[in-house]
């Protein structure tokens, strides 16, 4: 898993990086975490951006540097910590309704789109 261990060690708040490394690696208890990315926001302010809904979020993630694929980490079963295209990727987390990262470069760009309505999308972009 390394596009999860890499967005926690960039981009969730250090006080809470070993409590998401230990509840993500345990299939039993990953729904405490990944349910939080719905309403709570755990991540390092500064490197997160809102960003408007728009139609096709991969051509903004293309432009800050994606490449053809991404990972989903949350969402069901049947996304959760799987490699898509950069746009099906996109279009299942949209489609999931719920809080889903969408990973496109370990550790330094990520989108998390919180639970729909209202569904509010974050690019992470790390500017080191």
């Amino acid at each position: 898993m390394r596009h999860e261990a890499a967005f926690i060690q960039a981009f969730v708040r250090r006080d809470l990086r070993n409590r998401y490394r230990t509840l993500l690696s345990n299939p039993k208890k990953r729904g405490k975490i990944t349910n939080r990315f719905c309403h709570e926001f755990d991540f390092v302010r500064h490197l997160a951006e809102q960003i408007e809904r728009v139609p096709n979020c991969s051509n903004l993630l293309k432009e800050c540097g994606a490449g053809p694929s991404a990972v989903l980490i949350g969402g069901t079963n049947e996304i959760d910590g799987r490699e898509f295209t950069l746009e099906a990727a996109v279009e299942r987390a949209m489609g999931y309704g719920g809080g889903v990262i969408v990973s496109c470069i370990p550790g330094r760009l990520a989108l998390l789109i919180q639970e729909f309505p209202p569904g509010d999308l974050f690019l992470f972009l790390a500017t080191d």
